[in-house]
């Protein structure tokens, strides 16, 4: 039978939502939502005085731009603030750029904001998150009814714009809400203030107080703003397919798919004892026991970091070049081994990190910001002379090494190395311009390096934010509880929100002798481990694993993962961090009408089951549901579903995943 659209679609309720805001706020240059301080004097959006012109272009189908752009004959300040509008979403975006168009610096410019603005509506509740932060308290979702007269500020910590913070906030008013995003991949902040009618939110750049050059510009976050009617669970899937359909990177112009990952190396820190002859004899191995990865994953250490005792240590970062000693040719061998089994070669890199006595650290030390007491210079981006150059050599790894990822990690706090290298009258540009060049750098290497695509990493999900995702995917989105099921579990619900293309293992540290990196393979670790990218995460250097069951699996999560991916998300029990518990939620596409429910009962849970009602059942429709794993099929009326639900029976430390179509 035919499903019909379910509410998650865009509705004309939502486009009404969204345009009624935005109507107001981009109807002229002076109602722009920017505000500013120049020469102590506040100005709002563009003033009539600045003569401002604006012109609109038609980017495709769906997406129209405008642009605003006024001048300040005294001072030469020239801002231009660009406008997109989507025409298949309820969204908005823009962001606003600062010239000095003159021939002498400018006045001060400060307190920039990107966001300044009031959104009306009755009993707002703000939701938010607290980030990534190496912390079992970390991604923790939050919600805030903001009364009148209160305000709630955030802002990360030290300069990684997920560190502490989350820079993805849900307001919902009584009868409509919003889902706002700061895309800025730096040092950001945010405050929510209560009104009569509504809340006041600044957003922006923290800190700005500096003059610009001639010639000079600097940028915004970037905002988005996206609007909708209903319940929290619209606005997540709505946010979902915005994001799939717009932001999601499309290597080779097409959507990402799920994707298998394998690694594996010798002992030693990381992949500092990775080899040629080990990678491949690794690869080999893993496709003789009927695994066989889409990713071949190449960790921190392949190149020279050795310290004085010539001990190698994957953190001395400064030299980027495959290891002579482990890779005499390089890392095309490998690549090309992988992909004769269909993987890709991905390798981490970490450019902005450059250690003493590395090639970076004594070859050019003036490109680097560095602190006392402090080992990591920071290769400053904002220097298009280092950008450049580290833009041609890193181009040139990926194109002789066969490298299809380029994976980026970032493992210290920025901001002072940014702040405690510039004058007083010049506070934000070193962030600012490091943050056009870090964006400038991976445009680049995604322009001259067809079909490449980019994993975001900083200390495991510190650099997230929605400019850095439009480039790229947060694979390693934690370095926390890689195996303690019920943390990982928590973070899902969180990154299932907001963004769903992210990687998670089959680690399990609730068994008997289980290390950091090494676990038993049972279906267990791979319910847990359900994501849009699996890292197979089984030593295959050894042999006393049940290979068989992982490859079963492995067809389990295959079975699943668009679903996961594509699908609208619904979780059918509460957040929680508890091995006591069950966890469940739905994946479920209803333009196919199709789906799967998802069910784990942790280890110490007393209740053998769990009744849940599924969303977007028909009741004049039947459903087939089927276990992959042990092929139990039933076939329940829709009408029966919603009424009795739908009950989920487990032993402790078990997952069961229920395929369902109509019929």
């Amino acid at each position: 039978m035919k499903i019909k659209n379910q509410l998650p679609t865009t509705t004309p309720e939502d486009m009404t939502m969204s345009r009624a805001w935005a109507a107001r706020m981009f109807a002229d240059a002076s109602t722009l939502p920017i505000s500013f301080v120049l020469s102590r004097q506040a100005v709002r959006g563009i003033p009539a005085a600045w003569q401002p012109a604006m012109r609109t272009r038609r980017i495709d189908a769906n997406i129209f731009e405008t642009v605003f752009e006024g001048a300040d004959a005294a001072t030469g300040l020239r801002v231009t603030v660009e406008c997109t509008e989507y025409r298949d979403y309820p969204v908005m975006e823009w962001v606003a750029w600062f010239t000095n168009t003159g021939r002498e610096p400018t006045p001060i410019i400060s307190h920039i904001c990107s966001l300044d603005a009031t959104f009306k509506g009755a009993s707002p509740v703000l939701y938010h998150c607290n980030g990534d932060y190496y912390s079992v308290d970390g991604y923790r979702p939050q919600e805030t009814p903001i009364a009148m007269g209160q305000t709630f500020a955030y802002a990360p910590n030290g300069g990684r714009p997920c560190d502490g913070a989350f820079p993805y906030y849900r307001v919902a008013f009584a009868d409509w809400g919003l889902s706002l995003a700061i895309g800025w991949p730096a040092q950001w902040a945010a405050d929510f203030n209560g009104l009569t009618d509504g809340v006041l939110i600044r957003a922006g750049q923290e800190r700005t107080n500096l003059r610009l050059k001639p010639g000079e510009s600097i940028r915004t976050p970037r905002m988005t703003v996206l609007s909708w009617a209903g319940d929290g669970s619209r606005a997540v899937n709505l946010w979902r397919r915005w994001y799939l359909a717009h932001i999601l990177p499309r290597p080779n112009g097409q959507p990402m798919k799920p994707l298998l990952a394998c690694a594996a190396t010798d002992e030693g820190e990381e992949f500092t004892a990775a080899t040629e002859q080990n990678q491949i004899d690794y690869i080999d191995k893993f496709n003789s026991k009927g695994i066989h990865p889409d990713v071949w994953w190449i960790d921190a250490g392949w190149y020279p970091c050795y310290n004085k005792d010539h001990e190698r240590r994957w953190w001395i970062t400064g030299d980027w070049k495959p290891d002579p000693e482990r890779f005499p040719v390089g890392m095309q061998p490998v690549s090309e081994r992988a992909a004769r089994d269909g993987a890709d070669l991905l390798v981490w890199f970490e450019p902005e990190r450059v250690q003493p006595g590395t090639a970076l650290d004594t070859e050019h030390p003036e490109w680097l910001l560095k602190m006392p007491d402090d080992d990591n210079g920071l290769l400053y981006l904002g220097n298009p002379e280092c950008r450049r150059w580290l833009t041609d050599h890193v181009c040139k790894l990926i194109q002789d090494n066969g490298i299809k990822i380029y994976r980026q990690d970032h493992n210290f706090p920025p901001l002072q190395h940014w702040r405690r290298n510039e004058a007083d009258d010049r506070q934000g540009m070193n962030e600012n311009l490091h943050v056009q060049g870090y964006l400038q750098f991976w445009d680049d290497l995604l322009a001259r390096n067809p079909g490449l695509w980019i994993d975001s990493c900083a200390s495991g999900g510190r650099r997230n934010d929605l400019e850095t995702m439009r480039r790229s995917v947060p694979l390693h989105y934690t370095d926390f509880g890689y195996g303690d099921h019920p943390v990982k579990l928590a973070f899902h619900r969180t990154m299932y929100e907001w963004i769903p293309y992210f990687k998670e293992s089959t680690l399990s540290w609730d068994q008997a002798g289980a290390g950091r990196f090494d676990s038993q393979v049972d279906s267990y670790s791979f319910h847990c481990g359900m994501a849009a990218m699996l890292f197979a995460t089984v030593d295959i250097r050894r042999d006393d694993y049940d290979f068989a069951l992982a490859a079963r699996m492995i067809d389990v999560w295959r079975r699943a993962s668009n679903l996961l991916l594509y699908g609208d998300y619904y979780p059918h029990t509460p957040y929680h961090k508890r091995a006591d518990q069950w966890v469940a939620w739905q994946f479920d596409h209803p333009e196919a009408g199709e789906g799967f429910v998802q069910g784990i009962r942790l280890p110490a849970s007393p209740d053998a089951t769990l009744a849940i009602h599924l969303k977007g059942i028909q009741p004049d429709a039947a459903y087939l549901f089927t276990n992959a794993e042990t092929g139990e099929r039933h076939e329940i009326a829709g009408d029966v579903l919603m009424r009795d639900g739908f009950t989920l029976a487990l032993p402790p430390r078990n997952g069961v995943i229920w395929f369902y179509r109509a019929m």
